[in-house]
């Protein structure tokens, strides 16, 4: 009788796993579904830069860095199809894999992969949209990597300032942006993790 028991213990401990990997790996489908497979190879191939280092690889003979900017706030920065820039707390949501290319000497360009909407900047210090073609850009897209001592990074306008303050790329604790005019390098809002994705940028050089 013990015995019966414990094959059919068994029997059930096998089938509960194998529905519990069938549910896991739907709902990695379900997650990735929407992704090329050149985004999946991004977000495969993303890791967090560690908090004592910084990132200069750009500066080594590279103009082009392939990036999930993760906020101070718990929130990683993505533009989708239709330009909304907000963020989310789905690392493996393909609007937030950025193409940061250095555009002049302290001046770079950030566009969404999957939506290539580039990330810009009015003059009331508002987060706004650009799609272009061919990496015609305008001033409004153009931003300074700024490397703060906690070892975070910010961004500001490299056209707009407010009466001579810097105004910085941001997200809320509810990941929304902040009028830059409301925020500056200080808070926790503008500062941000740059997560490498090391496969996907070997690919653009």
């Amino acid at each position: 009788m013990r015995k019966w028991r414990l094959t059919r213990n068994l029997q059930n401990l096998f089938s509960g796993l194998y529905l519990h990997l069938i549910f896991l790996f739907g709902g990695v489908c379900v997650v990735y579904g929407d992704c090329t497979p050149e985004q999946l190879a991004a977000i495969k191939n993303c890791s967090k830069h560690e908090r004592h280092t910084r990132n200069y690889d750009y500066m080594e003979g590279g103009d082009v860095r392939i990036r999930q900017l993760f906020s101070a706030t718990n929130w990683f920065l993505q533009i989708d199809d239709s330009g909304n820039i907000s963020g989310t707390q789905d690392r493996t949501n393909c609007y937030s894999i950025l193409e940061i290319r250095t555009v002049s000497e302290g001046g770079m360009a950030i566009k969404g992969v999957k939506s290539q909407y580039y990330i810009a900047m009015n003059k009331a210090g508002k987060l706004i949209n650009c799609k272009t073609k061919d990496w015609i850009y305008n001033e409004n897209c153009s931003f300074k990597e700024i490397f703060l001592e906690n070892y975070y990074s910010a961004y500001s306008s490299t056209k707009w300032t407010n009466n001579g303050t810097e105004l910085f790329i941001t997200l809320s604790k509810t990941g929304k942006p902040i009028r830059g005019k409301k925020n500056n390098k200080k808070f926790k809002s503008s500062h941000f993790i740059p997560i490498n994705c090391k496969e996907q940028e070997m690919r653009l050089e």
